[in-house]
């Protein structure tokens, strides 16, 4: 039997996951408030989430992937850049940047034991770890200075894979998939979440050949994520997946024009 959801689950997991960021994370602190809107401002969306969610539509599910992207939040736009020259650590100091990124953190854990399971604390937290690895290893600056699309692209890929596979592997453990859709599930999260991080960067970008190689990944990405999201819909009648994936598709077309404000 085909899975029937609202025409507009993303927008719904959208109102869940700040109705859980308002009713989990209740610091005030202007440092907090700027970092949150990171997430959940403008044409911004809590992707880890809405992966998780495709999934598992009950608030187990919200509670899950919005913690993957609150640690995201944390972990690589905050953590990963105190000394930024822009941006929001650049706006707050290095002080309150490190301080809001722990927050952030302790909120996601928060959550997470909200979930009250093991499965899902054990791919979090293996996630984290190798996310964490990621990051350290890529704090150095590029050889020579030089800026190689190429080398920027497999970079950002690698760096959103291990977060995005958890939001894809969390969701079908809560949704009780078995191997190896549970796996289909991962490389969906991998794939698609990468290329939604490699799309919002290229549109924060003027037109150049590192731009051009960033959409062009990015479409690549999010075909090989349709293709997966067509496999679960055809075994599971779930269409969220493939309904998330060609949102994301769509605006990676869109991001092929003129730069997006």
């Amino acid at each position: 039997m085909t899975d029937r959801h609202p025409m507009n689950f993303p927008e719904a997991v959208m109102t869940g996951v700040r109705a859980t960021i308002a009713d989990a994370l209740t610091c005030e602190a202007a440092p907090v408030q700027l970092a949150l809107r990171l997430l959940l401002s403008g044409p911004r969306i809590p992707i880890r989430a809405l992966v998780t969610s495709s999934f598992h539509s009950g608030q187990a599910g919200i509670d899950a992937g919005t913690a993957l992207d609150l640690i995201h939040l944390s972990l690589q736009q905050l953590h990963a850049h105190v000394d930024a020259a822009s941006g929001p650590s650049a706006q707050l100091g290095n002080a309150a940047t490190v301080l809001a990124g722990d927050y952030l953190t302790t909120g996601a854990f928060r959550l997470l034991v909200r979930c009250a399971d093991l499965r899902v604390l054990a791919l979090v937290s293996n996630a984290v770890n190798r996310a964490a690895e990621l990051e350290a290893a890529n704090l150095s600056p590029a050889q020579d200075g030089v800026d190689d699309p190429t080398q920027r692209v497999r970079t950002r890929q690698r760096l959103a894979a291990p977060l995005g596979g958890a939001a894809g592997a969390t969701g079908a453990a809560l949704a009780g998939y078995p191997e190896p859709l549970a796996g289909v599930a991962r490389r969906y999260g991998e794939t698609l979440v990468a290329s939604h991080v490699l799309l919002q960067e290229a549109n924060a970008m003027e037109r150049c050949e590192a731009r051009t190689a960033l959409l062009c990944a990015a479409r690549d990405l999010c075909r090989q994520a349709t293709q997966e999201a067509r496999t679960l819909a055809t075994a599971t009648g779930n269409g969220r997946p493939l309904e998330l994936a060609e949102r994301i598709a769509a605006g990676i077309e869109a991001g092929g024009g003129e730069k997006q404000s």
